[in-house]
């Protein structure tokens, strides 16, 4: 029941991002009200979050092969599409530029999580254990 509460709740909060990323980046210039922050610098955040969340997605579903590199690979594919969708909203254009800030935000956002579960299974691993004594000889 648990797993399934997690996979919903990771699943949904990643449609979510992921549907504010595109209305985010589809805006025309101008109506944005962000003041001078760098556009690098949102686009390295906006992919960092999308790429954990990505890589919080799969692990829920259980896809042990490629959790770290899928989320990669799809941020860095989705960016690039991103940016050539903008060429269609005035004010707005793809850069390149834009686009790396893209796939290095994915890569903190994948080490991030890699890092989170890694810290979690040790965490968990060393509160879990189930004293010796309380093992039956037949088990241990």
């Amino acid at each position: 029941m648990k797993i399934k509460l997690l996979r919903t709740v990771s699943l949904g909060t990643l449609g979510v991002y992921w549907l504010g990323i595109f209305i985010g980046t589809h805006i025309p210039m101008g109506v944005r009200g962000l003041g001078r922050i760098n556009d690098k610098v949102l686009h390295f955040g906006a992919y960092a979050g999308l790429a954990f969340l990505l890589a919080a997605a799969l692990s829920t579903l259980r896809v042990r092969h490629g959790t770290l590199l899928l989320p990669l690979v799809v941020a860095a594919v989705y960016g690039c599409v991103d940016e050539l969708s903008q060429m269609a909203v005035p004010g707005r254009q793809a850069e390149v530029a834009d686009w790396a800030a893209d796939v290095f935000g994915a890569g903190v956002g994948v080490f991030a999580f890699a890092l989170l579960a890694i810290a979690l299974a040790k965490f968990f691993s060393s509160t879990c254990k189930v004293p010796r004594e309380t093992v039956p000889e037949s088990v241990g």
